[in-house]
C-alpha cells in the first residue's frame, strides 16, 4: 500500500494559533508541520478561532479554503480583527463557539485522530483538553517555548498561568513535540509516561532557490521580534565596532510590538547615526523577506545564555541557512547540537559584543571562506531541517499516540 492509501483516512487538526496562512514564525512552523504530514498521506486542517489582520491588510484569502494542500477555516467567520472593543469580544465569542461546533462537525461527519495544539494560555489549553475528552481525540503539544522563562510575560496573572502551564497542564497532553533538547528533557521529566519526539526548526528550502543579486550593497541582516529589543540593541553595538567603513550596512527586520515602539527605534537610530548605515524594515511581504535573506553577506542570530534562549530554537535559523549565506550566532542551546564554528556557521563562544563583532569582521575580511561556510550551512540545513526529512518520524510518533 502507498502512504496515501495507508493514511488518507487519518486527519490531523491544528488548534491554538490564528493568522494562517500568512503569519510569521509560529504560523510558519504550523504550515511546515502540516506539509510534513501531507508528505505521509495525512489530511490536515488548521482551525483559527479569530481574525487577526487589519482591514487595510493586503489579504487575498477567505475564511475557509485550502493553502498548499492544507485545509483551513476561521471560525470567527472573518480573517480581520475588528477595531472596537465590543466588536472584538463579540468576534472572540463567535470564534470560540464556532471552533467547538466545527470540531463537533468534523468528529461526526469526518474524523479527528490527533489535535496538535499551539497555545500557552491555560484557559484555552484546558478548553481544548475538555473538547478532546468530550469528542474523543488525542492531543499533542507543539512545545517551542518554556512559558515561565519568557521575560515579556511578566504580569502577575500571566506568571501564575505560566507556572500552572509548565508544572501541571503540560502533563495532561497525550504527547509532545519539543523543539529542543532542553524542552525534551523537561517534558520527559514532568510527564515520563507520555511519548515525545524532538522536532527541530523546519524550513521549505525550495522557497529560497532564487538567485542572488550581487549588485546590491553589502549588508548584515538581523530578523526578530520587538520583544527581543535587548538583542536588537546588542547587535547595533556590535555593528558599531566594525562600522568605520560605511559601505557595509546593517539591515534590521522587526516584527511584533506596537507601531510606536518601531517609531522609537527608528528615532534612536537616527540619533546614533548621521548616515543611513542601518535600515529598518517592518511588516514586509514574505517574498521580500526571502530576497533580503538571500542577498545578505551574513545573517545574525545571537542567542543569550538564558533559560529562554537555551530552550527555544528560532524558526529563522532554518530560513537563514536556506539562503546559503553564513549565519553568525552564539554557542547556546541547540546551536551546540548542530553547528561547528568555521565550518557550518560562525559561532561565538560567548554572548559578548566584541565576540559577535569579531565574527562580523571575519566575514568582511574573508569573503570566500564565508561563502563556503554559508554553503556548508545550507547543506546541513537540508539534511536536518528541511520539512520533508521528518515525515516518517512524525508519522511513527503520531501512530504511537
Amino acid at each position: 500500500m502507498t502512504k496515501e492509501e495507508q493514511n488518507n483516512d487519518e486527519h490531523i487538526v491544528f488548534l491554538g494559533e490564528s493568522g494562517f496562512p500568512m503569519g510569521l514564525a509560529a504560523v510558519q512552523r504550523i504550515t511546515l508541520m502540516a506539509k510534513t504530514l501531507l508528505t505521509e498521506g495525512y489530511r490536515v486542517t488548521v482551525i483559527c478561532r479569530k481574525g487577526v489582520w487589519k482591514k487595510n491588510s493586503k489579504i487575498n484569502f477567505g475564511v475557509k479554503g485550502n493553502y498548499e494542500g492544507i485545509d483551513y477555516i476561521y471560525t470567527s467567520e472573518s480573517v480581520f480583527r475588528p477595531k472596537g472593543f465590543i466588536s472584538r469580544n463579540i468576534q472572540k465569542l463567535k470564534g470560540l463557539y464556532g471552533e467547538f461546533m466545527y470540531l463537533k462537525y468534523l468528529k461526526k461527519h469526518d474524523k479527528i485522530n490527533v489535535a496538535i495544539i499551539s497555545e500557552m494560555n491555560v484557559v484555552h489549553v484546558l478548553r481544548y483538553l475538555i473538547y478532546s475528552a468530550f469528542l474523543n481525540f488525542s492531543t499533542v503539544i507543539n512545545f517551542v517555548e518554556l512559558a515561565s522563562s519568557m521575560k515579556d510575560r511578566n504580569s502577575v496573572l500571566t506568571k501564575v498561568k505560566d507556572y500552572l502551564y509548565d508544572h501541571w497542564v503540560i502533563k495532561l497532553f497525550d504527547g509532545a513535540l519539543p523543539i529542543s533538547d532542553r524542552l525534551m528533557k523537561y517534558y520527559m521529566a514532568i510527564a515520563p509516561s507520555k511519548p515525545a519526539m524532538k522536532l527541530p526548526v523546519l524550513c521549505d528550502f525550495e522557497k529560497f532557490g532564487k538567485g542572488k543579486n550581487r549588485d546590491t550593497e553589502p549588508y548584515f541582516l538581523y530578523c526578530g521580534s520587538m520583544a527581543y529589543k535587548e538583542v536588537i540593541d546588542f547587535i547595533i553595538e556590535a555593528y558599531k565596532s566594525i562600522s568605520e567603513n560605511e559601505t557595509t550596512k546593517l539591515f534590521l527586520i522587526v516584527s511584533g510590538g506596537k507601531k510606536s515602539e518601531t517609531g522609537l527605534l527608528q528615532e534612536d537610530l537616527n540619533t546614533q547615526f548621521n548616515t543611513e548605515q542601518i535600515r529598518l524594515f517592518s511588516n514586509i511581504p514574505y517574498n521580500q523577506l526571502v530576497d533580503l535573506y538571500n542577498n545578505a553577506i551574513a545573517l545574525l542570530i545571537p542567542l543569550r545564555p538564558t533559560v529562554q534562549d537555551s530552550a527555544r530554537f528560532p524558526h529563522k535559523i532554518g530560513e537563514y541557512l536556506a539562503s546559503g549565506n553564513p549565519v553568525i550566532t552564539t554557542n547556546v542551546g541547540e546551536i551546540k547540537n548542530y553547528f561547528e564554528d568555521g565550518k557550518t556557521a560562525l559561532v561565538a563562544d560567548l554572548y559578548d559584543i566584541d565576540a559577535i563583532a569579531e565574527k562580523m569582521q571575519y566575514v568582511l575580511d574573508n569573503p570566500v571562506d564565508s561563502k563556503n561556510i554559508g554553503a556548508n550551512g545550507k547543506q546541513l540545513g537540508l539534511a536536518e531541517f528541511d520539512y520533508r526529512t521528518h515525515g516518517v518520524r512524525l508519522r511513527m510518533f503520531l501512530q504511537e499516540i
